[in-house]
């Protein structure tokens, strides 16, 4: 079993180990060769010096052959690494076959062949850099929730019915029934929180049957779900959403240095979030930019997403902004009203992109029911959902975080696939 990372190597200066790794270069001159390894912590350089028997082996190695090398570590001058391991010994464990892909950088290739080699292409450490960070954000926002009481729970991806009313679902036989994959995991996290848990989290992944091919969607994706009860309004939600996405932003610049500095990726200090109200940003839109088409808008789309972040950036100095109060005709059955045309509903936009939605929820059965049939919803449909509302249901809310999304925007990421390990798309189901 392997037990050294490359990443531990500049603490064993001096001593012997014994390497696993992939080949990721081979430099030869005369008596020498300079071998970099490389696995999921880091590169190394390995050094082969006036060994004919090593140097033959050295001189066979490929791209990507996986290989074990024991030697003594010791200073290096290179870039590569702070150590490097002269060689003593090297034994192959698999041969690579010649590549489709270059994975060290040096030849680039379209997104479309790099994700149809995906294997080959997250070898490269830039990949794994975005990776790692998407890790990281994942497990700040579970330390972050658990800190304050919430239970992360997992719920059906198989359901009967949509959960947002709309009817992108992707529909699968489900022995004699019809059934779905679920789009959001929103009324079980209702259910749970009615049930009594008051405070749950899920980091599962979501389907969208919508028929896009943009660079800011995915039809399977990771969504990072909270549901609180026993709320005053909407604005609880936004104030613990701003505390976490300040805390996950936190524990990226303090845990992922390395994978920053190999993105050329920065953090974005986060001090206060700016909160604008739907209504004002039409206002922005109409007045700042002279754009009257928003006049009548009830969501926004990228171009007003984007405008919005400008603004806020250039008059807040801030990448993030929440919009509130968006209205409820956009909206699904169960927001909130804040009046009879806007709801208690919000969105998180993270640099020109809508990176999360929430909203406080309805608790009141005969309310429910009502906006069901307003947005021509069938009560009968939802029997199971709407019926826990009889027996008990405290005033509660929530969000979700698309984890691509944020992963995207932090990182300066042309095209939501790079932030998914397989992305699946309308035209893409391999590998």
């Amino acid at each position: 079993m392997k037990e050294i990372f490359i990443k531990d190597l500049d603490k064993l200066k001096g001593k012997e180990v014994t390497i696993k790794a992939w080949v990721h270069n081979v430099r030869l001159l005369g008596k020498l060769a300079f071998i970099v390894l490389r696995d999921c912590s880091g590169l190394v350089q390995a050094v082969v010096k006036n060994n004919d028997e090593l140097l033959k082996i050295a001189r066979e190695l490929s791209f990507e052959d996986v290989i074990e090398i024991k030697g003594v570590i010791a200073p290096s001058r290179s870039k590569i690494a702070p150590v490097e391991i002269i060689v003593s010994d090297i034994r192959i464990l698999n041969k690579a076959s010649p590549l489709p892909l270059d994975v060290s950088g040096k030849v680039s290739a379209e997104l479309g062949t790099r994700l149809r080699y995906r294997v080959i292409d997250l070898k490269r450490p830039e990949n794994i850099a975005i990776f790692k960070i998407q890790a990281e954000l994942i497990d700040a926002f579970r330390r972050f929730l658990r800190a304050k009481n919430f239970i992360e729970v997992s719920t059906p991806k198989i359901v009967a019915t949509s959960t947002e009313g709309g009817a992108e679902l992707f529909e699968v036989k489900y022995f004699e029934y019809k059934a779905y994959l679920a789009q959001s995991p929103q009324i079980y996290k209702q259910l749970l929180v009615i049930a009594g848990f008051e405070r749950v989290f899920e980091v599962g992944h979501a389907y969208r049957a919508e028929k896009h091919n943009t660079t800011r969607h995915l039809n399977e994706y990771i969504s990072l779900d909270v549901e609180m009860g026993f709320i005053d309004n909407e604005m609880d939600l936004i104030r613990l959403e701003e505390d976490l996405i300040k805390y996950m932003l936190d524990s990226v610049s303090e845990n992922c240095k390395t994978e920053l500095s190999l993105l050329n990726a920065e953090v974005p200090e986060v001090t206060e979030i700016p909160k604008l109200t739907f209504p004002e940003v039409v206002e922005i839109l109409t007045e700042y930019f002279n754009l009257p088409e928003y006049k009548e808008a009830v969501d926004l789309d990228q171009r007003g997403e984007e405008l919005i972040c400008r603004y806020v950036k250039e008059n807040y100095d801030c990448d993030f902004v929440f919009v509130d109060l968006f209205p409820l005709e956009g909206r699904p059955f169960y927001t909130m009203p804040f009046n009879e045309k806007l709801g208690r509903s919000f969105d998180l936009l993270f640099r020109g992109l809508e990176i999360s939605t929430g909203s406080q929820r309805i608790h009141d059965y005969n309310l429910l029911v009502s906006q069901m049939r307003a947005k021509g919803l069938n009560p009968e449909d939802f029997k199971y959902y709407i019926e826990a509302f009889k027996y008990g249901a405290p005033p509660h809310g929530g969000f979700a975080i698309g984890a691509e999304r944020l992963t995207m925007k932090l990182l300066g990421l042309r095209n939501i696939r790079e932030a998914s390990l397989f992305p699946r798309d309308r035209y893409r189901v391999v590998p």
